[in-house]
């Protein structure tokens, strides 16, 4: 009786583990850095940490989740400054979610021109997430653009990357409603479609009451004239 009692147990704790393993939230890494096309690629550097709620708890239009910025921001948006200066035009910063399963290169990523990040004081991540949970994409947006996403003015722009205010959102795809499908035609024993019977004509429909009426008519006699009238004028004597 007891090793049958320690084997339920088990098995109790095993499902509660596995159901709170289900619902525990994931903890995800984004990680940005600077690059120029005609200067060293940089190294990715840990932007911060979010907690990933349970698929089921995530709403379509989005999420927000906690962000915790790395201790170690301000000195990497410094070191970013000394190797790409954000007056270059074609300087671009990019924010990605590192996937340890994925290589580097195929990490799901975001990019912005970096001559932008000096223009604008706040930004917002949206990560969206497959139904299961699994990363999909990233999106990331600046508080402030101009309206043609060209750079300011090189006197205009600040000689270091600011720390912005980051709101980062998760959402997971809407499912589009099922079309309705037409049931498909009847088939003869060959296999070809039946033909649909061809409508009656006006006559076809209903001769029966044309029939009625014409016999009524013919049945009832011409009307009868009305009677002569005895106030008429005598003829002479």
């Amino acid at each position: 009786m007891r090793p049958l009692f320690h084997l339920l147990a088990t098995l109790w704790l095993c499902s509660v583990s596995q159901a709170y393993a289900q619902d525990a939230p994931t903890q995800l890494y984004i990680h940005h850095r600077m690059v120029h096309p005609n200067l060293p690629v940089t190294y990715w550097s840990n932007f911060g940490s979010i907690s990933i709620p349970h698929p089921s708890s995530i709403s379509p239009p989005g999420t927000p989740v906690t962000f915790t910025p790395s201790e170690t921001l301000l000195d990497d948006l410094s070191k970013f400054a000394e190797s790409v200066d954000p007056a270059l035009e074609e300087s671009l910063y990019q924010v990605a979610v590192g996937r340890p399963e994925l290589s580097e290169g195929i990490w799901p990523m975001s990019v912005m021109k970096g001559c932008l990040m000096s223009t604008s004081t706040s930004s917002s991540i949206t990560i969206h997430l497959s139904p299961s949970g699994e990363v999909l994409g990233l999106d990331y947006f600046l508080s402030s653009i101009p309206p043609n996403g060209s750079c300011p003015p090189s006197s205009d722009t600040a000689n270091s990357y600011p720390v912005h205010n980051t709101t980062v959102f998760v959402k997971i795809p809407s499912s589009p409603p099922s079309p309705r499908l037409r049931a498909p035609p009847p088939l003869t024993p060959e296999g070809v479609p039946v033909s649909p019977v061809p409508e009656k004509t006006f006559l076809q429909k209903y001769w029966v009451y044309i029939v009625i009426a014409l016999a009524a008519l013919l049945i009832s006699g011409p009307p009868e004239e009305p009677a002569a009238s005895g106030n008429g004028p005598k003829a002479a004597n």
